[in-house]
């Protein structure tokens, strides 16, 4: 049952001229004891702080929730994009956003893929502080004392110094891996589907920093999107190269797919040639091509036919340990669509997933050993405009209870070669591998 709150919330909202290092102000905040649950979003030309909840909206195996503002309400999920959106638009805050993750796993309610954590698949909550650092200044916005969090912008500290912990790790998975992609090559050569990523997890025990292992690794790993969150139990970390979905306030829908996929070179030379083989390798045009297609394909089934378009198309973007073929795919959603609708049908995304995508999730459900949890999932905000800014939660860490989780893919074709997926795979991991802290013991 849903308990209704009689007064709307009101948001005191300012403008702190100068720029600020986001880093430094959320190390206060939670030095000072003021944030518990928190995400730290770096997005286009912006970085957003949002920390504790005044309302979540949350969807476990069984249930759709919402908690906060009085409010108290539990529905047996059906439609857990649709069951969202209509708890958060009935909300009575003005100009709300809604900061959180989307787990692949809630792709089980939409398809055949079975497996899920035992976490939240869903969590998505409205802050009762939310900060946007830009170069002009930091735009404040808070249901609490707004000198408090100003007073707080204005402290000049240093950042911790971080060590990341040094691991041992083995490859004993190569060949089950190897094997498996040689399972799923099978399945495509026999026209069962075109392309599927298949992906290995690597489990550690132990209590993630999650601010030291942001701090280090943004000092070696550029992103399209980075980000850390504590939500509950759940914890992230992660720097990712790909835009699952962003949504302007006029309506207009993007996603990102990078596939195609080359290390970087040691040397300007080796990296040079690696670049070159992204248009040269046949396996890899076609991996993009594919995911192009299909992205294609996607954004016609929400937006007006005139305004589907590809952009930006097979641009070369260049990471820490990997280089991939970039495409942009948006159109104007139709005037019945939402952010929602959109999320839907891009869900989880072509380039985590495959071709076709419903038959590529039953091969990952059958091959994959452990739910993907967060990982190919969304991490980002949605806001009362039918705005969106998700990225794909791909190279990044996971904290579940004890146990800390990395995983990483690779799209598998019919020209796939196992030992060199595998290695696709380790090079992707070690983007977080790296640059993990450890929360010290004493």
């Amino acid at each position: 049952m849903l308990t209704e709150l009689r007064p709307a919330i009101t948001y005191y909202e300012t403008f702190i001229p100068g720029k600020k290092d986001a880093v430094v102000v959320l190390q206060n905040l939670l030095q000072a004891g003021i944030f518990e649950t928190y995400v730290m979003y770096e997005g286009k030309n912006e970085v957003r702080i949002a920390g504790n909840e005044l309302v979540k909206v949350s969807v476990s195996q069984d249930c759709v929730s919402l908690k906060g503002m009085g409010m108290s309400s539990s529905v047996p999920v059906t439609d857990p994009f649709q069951q969202v959106a209509e708890l958060l638009n009935a909300l009575q805050i003005e100009g709300w956003t809604a900061y959180g993750y989307v787990a692949f796993d809630i792709a089980g309610f939409y398809s055949s893929y079975s497996k899920a954590i035992q976490q939240d698949l869903l969590c998505f909550f409205i802050p009762e502080i939310e900060l946007r650092f830009t170069d002009k200044g930091v735009y404040v916005k808070t249901n609490r004392s707004v000198e408090q969090v100003c007073s707080l912008l204005c402290i000049e500290s240093e950042i911790a110094n971080y060590v990341p912990k040094s691991l041992v790790v083995d490859f004993s998975d190569r060949e089950r891996y190897q094997n498996q992609i040689t399972t799923l090559i099978g399945a495509i050569q026999n026209s069962e589907l075109h392309k599927a990523i298949l992906a290995r997890s690597l489990k550690i025990t132990g209590e993630l920093d999650v601010l030291g292992t942001y701090v280090v690794g943004a000092k070696t790993n550029n992103s399209a999107r980075s980000y850390c969150l504590n939500i509950g139990d759940v914890q992230a970390v992660g720097f990712s190269p790909e835009i699952l979905m962003e949504v302007s306030k006029d309506g207009f829908v993007t996603t990102n797919p990078l596939a195609g996929t080359r290390p970087r070179g040691e040397s300007l030379a080796e990296d040079t040639r690696f670049n070159g083989e992204l248009f040269t390798d046949a396996k890899e045009v076609k991996e993009h091509a594919l995911s192009i297609w299909l992205a294609q394909t996607e954004i016609s089934s929400l937006c007006l036919p005139e305004t589907v378009q590809v952009f930006k198309f097979m641009e070369v973007k260049k990471y820490r340990c990997v280089q991939h073929l970039s495409s942009r795919v948006g159109g104007q959603l139709k005037p019945e669509n939402t952010l929602w609708d959109a999320l839907k049908i891009l869900f989880p995304g072509i380039t985590v997933s495959g071709i076709d995508k419903a038959k590529a999730l039953e091969w990952i459900d059958r091959l994959e050993d452990e739910p993907r949890g967060i990982y190919a999932g969304g991490i980002g905000w949605v806001n009362s405009e039918g705005m969106a800014d998700l990225a794909i939660a791909i190279r990044s860490v996971y904290q579940y209870g004890n146990c800390i989780s990395l995983n990483a893919g690779a799209g598998i074709v019919a020209e796939s070669i196992p030992e060199n997926e595998y290695m696709e795979s380790v090079n992707k991991m070690n983007t977080m591998l790296t640059n993990l802290v450890f929360k010290s013991s004493t």
